[in-house]
């Protein structure tokens, strides 16, 4: 073989060793560089909250009941779900023999007859012909008449029913209509749920973390794009010895009705609230050396930086140093980084 083909086959041996060394490199270069996925920090507002939950209950809840035995007839237009008013007439009571026990036309016409011997006497008092005491006793004779016909006008009232406040008509006996009843037959419950109250227990060591007015975030899971605003109403200052928890109420208001009594809420008090602050999901951040510490993307090198943490509020967690705005966050692929590594960013 001639000297020059000799150099050329050597030439193209080299280049062929060169080029394979260079993938090489080229593939420790890409084992090196480790894919992570990034988010830009950015504030917005946190809280902590302390949860539980309760059951809703009206305001002002008020069962309705006769005070006599009679015949019932229902107000027509009375159903469960009526809004009425306090004072309106919701059910009557037929009973004849109760109406002569009360006796109330002959009552009226003793007081008639006491007020007509009452003006006598103050007549003939007045020109001398009769004593102080007889007058006085004139006097109390009428009052007492007039007294016993006011009482017996109470008690015919008693066969005629009215609601005790305003509310909601709710559990109406529609099927006693035209039926007897005994003294004491529950008609109805009117509930007043246009502000409600929410009872809940919370643990003892929960105390001093609980004030009066404290705002409530209110939500059921049948409403789940609702999300209601209360406060802390009242705080019970015992202890339960069986459970060393306390009750607490919590009340909102409810002009749409849209929590009924009976439901089943979550309740979050705000114990701690910050606005427009660095919020970072919790999972990015991480203990080295006893360090709470996150990595934030440079160029293509992570970064490791220590930084303070501050509100939790479920998943997110507040950073109060060690990040700015518009840092580019490791969320994903962060779990084996080490300081100073090369990163690739993916989409």
């Amino acid at each position: 073989m001639a000297p020059m083909q000799i150099r050329n086959v050597s030439s193209l041996i080299m280049f062929m060793i060169a080029l394979g060394c260079g993938n090489r490199n080229d593939e420790q270069v890409a084992e090196l560089t480790i894919p992570v996925r990034v988010e830009q920090v950015s504030r917005e507002d946190v809280a902590a909250y302390i949860s539980a939950t309760g059951t809703v209950k009206a305001r002002h809840e008020e069962a309705v009941m006769t005070e006599v035995e009679g015949i019932l007839t229902i107000a027509r237009n009375l159903k469960a779900g009526s809004a009425i008013r306090k004072g309106q007439l919701l059910a009557e009571l037929t009973n004849p023999a109760y109406l002569l026990e009360v006796r109330v036309e002959s009552k009226k016409l003793a007081m008639d007859n006491a007020q007509r011997d009452l003006e006598k006497k103050n007549a003939l008092y007045s020109e001398g012909g009769i004593t102080e005491n007889e007058l006085e006793t004139a006097r109390r004779s009428a009052l007492d008449a007039k007294l016993n016909y006011d009482a017996a006008l109470l008690e015919v009232e008693k066969i005629r029913i009215f609601a005790p406040i305003s509310g909601t008509v709710t559990g109406l006996q529609k099927s006693a209509d035209g039926t007897r009843v005994a003294s004491r037959f529950q008609l109805c419950t009117i509930m007043d749920y246009v502000t409600i109250n929410i009872p809940i227990k919370l643990p003892n060591t929960d105390l001093g973390l609980i004030q009066l007015g404290q705002e409530v975030l209110i939500s059921n899971y049948a409403l789940p794009d609702d999300l209601f605003k209360g406060t802390v109403q009242t705080i019970d200052p015992t202890i339960d010895p069986q459970t060393r928890t306390f009750i607490v109420t919590i009340q909102t208001a409810n002009p749409q009705f849209r929590l009924r009594p009976g439901m089943f809420v979550k309740t979050d008090i705000i114990r701690e609230q910050h606005e427009q602050v660095i919020v970072i999901p919790k999972n990015t951040l991480q203990i080295r050396n006893n360090q709470s510490v996150v990595f934030v993307v440079e160029g293509a090198i992570a970064q490791m930086r220590e930084v303070t943490s501050g509100i939790e509020a479920g998943d997110n967690i507040e950073i109060v140093t060690g990040l700015a705005d518009g840092e580019r966050l490791v969320i994903q692929g962060h779990e084996t980084l080490r300081d100073k590594a090369k990163v690739r960013v993916l989409e």
